[in-house]
């Protein structure tokens, strides 16, 4: 998660599916604290097909969702 929250902000890769990797492991990972870290990626994820025109407004979203969970969950954090 840690790696392609970093790939986000590094504006590597495709961050919608970069978003909805982070979502999905978030969610799936067993771990029920998690659960919060991939709703902060659902809804620009969620959002990025339906609204087209606002794709500046959804990569955004996903760095600061990116940057904020990369601030909250350092290296040396056990969280995935």
């Amino acid at each position: 998660m840690r790696k392609a929250a970093a790939n986000i902000v590094a504006g590597k890769g495709d961050p919608e599916d970069l978003a909805h990797e982070i979502y999905w492991q978030a969610c799936y990972s067993g771990m029920p604290e998690l659960r919060a870290v991939g709703d902060r990626f659902f809804e620009p994820y969620a959002g990025w097909g339906a609204t087209n025109d606002q794709a500046e407004e959804a990569v955004a979203a996903m760095k600061a969702a990116a940057q904020s969970f990369l601030r909250d969950h350092p290296a040396d954090d056990p969280t995935p």
